[in-house]
């Protein structure tokens, strides 16, 4: 089992967090709030819309266990790989474990910037 943690943020509360950006990109050609945040371990991506990703998921070799809110945890067996984000006309590809957030929003580390 693996742990990590995901904040439950709203735009406004993200404008407030120094080590946190949002910005809108395309996520498999779907629109995406993304939230770029210098100590998440993991990339996520909110139940809505990996529902809507084509068929590139597959399991985890170990469950994450999320903590999402106060001493509240979710188990994620699964993982999109390969899923394409796009950014200012660049793509990366990316592995998103879904998991429940608010709306079409995806959680990104800033490790893979350097």
């Amino acid at each position: 089992m693996v742990r990590s943690i995901a904040f439950q943020l709203t735009d406004e509360e993200s404008r407030s967090v120094p080590n946190v950006v949002t910005r809108t990109f395309l996520v498999n050609d779907m629109t995406a709030n993304v939230l770029f945040d210098s100590s998440a371990a993991q990339y996520l991506v909110s139940f809505a819309l990996s529902k809507k990703f084509s068929d590139t998921s597959g399991a985890l070799d170990y469950p994450l266990e999320v903590e999402i809110a106060y001493d509240h945890t979710v188990s994620a067996p699964s993982v999109h790989i390969y899923c394409v984000l796009e950014l200012f006309y660049e793509k990366y590809l990316v592995d998103l474990v879904p998991i429940p957030l608010r709306g079409t929003k995806i959680i990104v580390g800033m490790d893979w910037l350097s």
